[in-house]
């Protein structure tokens, strides 16, 4: 059967990966000897260094390109910790053609690893396989996952965790790998609430529901009692603590009414208010008693006229004058009486109500001050957070700019990275991004961005690493798509073995693109350094809590673009 391929070798142009074959190639087992001191991977065209020590004639030129001296040391004899007399150098006029080791390995029966495939043969043959095998495996340029030739398509439509979907929820377009921890902070997401079990709660409407109509929110009693409980036992409550809640509402009465008697906490000018009010009062009594004492000799008058009148039947009618003028006499003195006090009710009224007035524009007065007050304090307050603001955008540029370098390079350090690998296994935090850095003071902008417990294929058990292409102010002079040389190094703080990997960007992928939004989809490797490895004691990757991740971008021919020296174009410069 064949094996599960590691990693992808192929990129989407049919291009193979720098280095040798899978070990699983020779199911049967095979001899140290085989395996390239770089990779680690069958040999793929060994060379062989004077020390002895065998490299894939890739990784050879691999090792060349990616660093500063044409005089390397031979990592295999880093490895091995020898002297410096019989330290080996990578050169190319240091290094032979392996063709013993060549013959040897033709020979040996192999197997293709690729899953689904059943091709057996001689290793001699397994080279010109890989490059034909139907099920052999590419990398999707967005996530850096293998797939079946042939099964692209399907694979972005379905499968690649780099896809754009919808939220079926709040129909925001994210890439798929996102949607999962955007579920978790969806509002309009529904839920089941845990106290009561109503379910379909959208998120954004939980608080309001635990707050206001969760029939199972804990709640305290109105009426004094000192336990909280649950709203829908409230009514039970109710019924069984009606003698304590009549004690505390007799209490409460009495202790206004103290209140109100005392004058407590009343105004100036509402208790004059009350006073002229209770002398009213007491002056409408006064008129009422006064009405009473009225009638009584208006009603005799009348009872005593129609006696009168009755005796006077059938006599002559200048009898029955005196009385009607009596009459007369008495309800005149009666309006008499009336008149003055009515003048001074509307008097005392008036005042009453002038006061009342007088009061009113003094409360306007003042509340209309506490609103100036308050909207001059709220526009300070929005002032000083302004200032705020500003200020720690200020001081977060000036840190960002401190840290940029514009020669096309950046070494980061990441400290504290055991915690963050923690916050990425937990989900928190999956990944982190560096300061920029740009390939020249008018060049493209660019950043790192680590997976600390991996990305893709590599989640859990690699480091991952990218590169990033970032929205800058003088992208409209730059070439697009981007095409420079990017290597990326993990530093070994022993100085015995750097972890490097470099690649040529692809123009048909979108990370390389001129970008439209602040940063383009990430482009490196997700299987960038084992975590095993980054524990290991031989290695000193992760030191104090720290690593420091280098990544260099050839800025070779870059200057023409950015520079528009007249001089220059006038010689014939490009």
């Amino acid at each position: 059967m064949a094996l599960q391929v590691n990693a992808p070798v192929f990129n989407e142009n049919g291009d193979r990966k720098a280095g040798g074959f899978f070990p699983g190639i020779f199911s049967a087992g095979f001899d140290h000897k085989f395996l390239c001191c770089h990779c680690h991977c069958i040999l793929r065209d060994p060379i062989q260094g004077y020390c002895g020590h065998r490299f894939c004639r890739s990784c050879r030129d691999e090792l060349l390109r990616t660093q500063d001296s044409n005089l390397l040391n031979c990592p295999g004899c880093v490895e091995e910790n020898v002297g410096p007399q019989e330290m080996g150098k990578i050169s190319e006029n240091r290094m032979f053609p392996d063709n013993a080791v060549r013959r040897e390995m033709y020979n040996m029966a192999a197997a293709c690893v690729f899953p689904g495939c059943t091709w057996r043969g001689k290793f001699r043959d397994y080279e010109a396989h890989e490059e034909s095998c139907p099920f052999r495996q590419i990398a999707c340029a967005q996530c850096a996952q293998p797939v079946t030739d042939g099964r692209m398509a399907e694979h972005r439509a379905n499968e690649c965790p780099q896809r754009l979907v919808l939220c079926e929820h709040c129909g925001m377009e994210l890439m798929f790998a996102r949607l999962q921890p955007h579920l978790e902070v969806c509002e309009k997401f529904p839920l089941v609430c845990e106290r009561c079990g109503q379910a379909d709660i959208l998120r954004e409407q939980m608080k309001e529901h635990l707050e206001k109509h969760c029939p199972k929110r804990l709640i305290s009693c109105p009426m004094g009692c000192p336990e909280q409980f649950n709203m829908d036992m409230f009514s039970d409550h109710i019924h069984k603590s009606i003698e304590s809640h009549l004690v505390w509402t007799v209490q409460k009465m009495m202790l206004l009414e103290q209140k109100f008697e005392g004058g407590m906490a009343q105004p100036a000018g509402l208790m004059q208010v009350k006073g002229e009010m209770n002398n009213i009062e007491k002056k409408l009594q006064a008129v009422e008693r006064q009405l009473k004492n009225m009638t009584v000799p208006k009603s005799s008058s009348t009872s005593s006229e129609s006696s009168q009148d009755a005796r006077a039947e059938g006599g002559t009618g200048q009898e029955g004058k005196p009385s009607k003028v009596s009459s007369e006499v008495a309800a005149k003195t009666s309006l008499r009486l009336i008149e003055p006090i009515v003048a001074v009710l509307h008097s005392e009224l008036d005042k009453a109500i002038h006061s009342l007035q007088i009061l009113e524009g003094h409360f306007r007065q003042q509340q209309a001050q506490l609103d100036e007050l308050e909207s001059r304090f709220r526009a300070q307050q929005q002032s000083l957070s302004l200032v705020d603001a500003s200020k720690a955008d200020l001081e977060m540029r000036l840190a960002a700019q401190e840290k940029a370098r514009y020669d096309g390079t950046i070494l980061w350090k990441v400290f504290g990275f055991e915690s963050k690998k923690k916050e990425a296994i937990t989900g928190q935090t999956t990944s982190l991004y560096s300061p920029a850095f740009y390939s020249g003071p008018c060049g493209y902008k660019m950043c790192a961005r680590i997976y600390p417990n991996g990305d893709g294929i590599g989640k859990g058990s690699h480091i991952s690493l990218f590169f990033v292409i970032m929205r800058g102010n003088y992208d409209a002079l730059l070439p697009w798509p981007f095409s420079q040389k990017v290597t990326l190094m993990m530093i070994d703080q022993n100085h015995k073995e750097h972890i490097v990997d470099a690649f040529k960007p692809d123009p048909t992928s979108t990370s390389f693109k001129r970008p439209t939004t602040e940063m383009n989809i990430a482009s490196g490797c997700p299987l960038f350094l084992p975590l095993e490895k980054l524990h290991s004691r031989q290695h000193g990757y992760l030191r104090d809590d720290t690593i420091f991740v280098k990544i260099i971008v050839d800025t070779e021919g870059l200057d023409r673009f950015t520079e528009m020296n007249p001089g220059r174009f006038a010689s014939g410069y490009p």
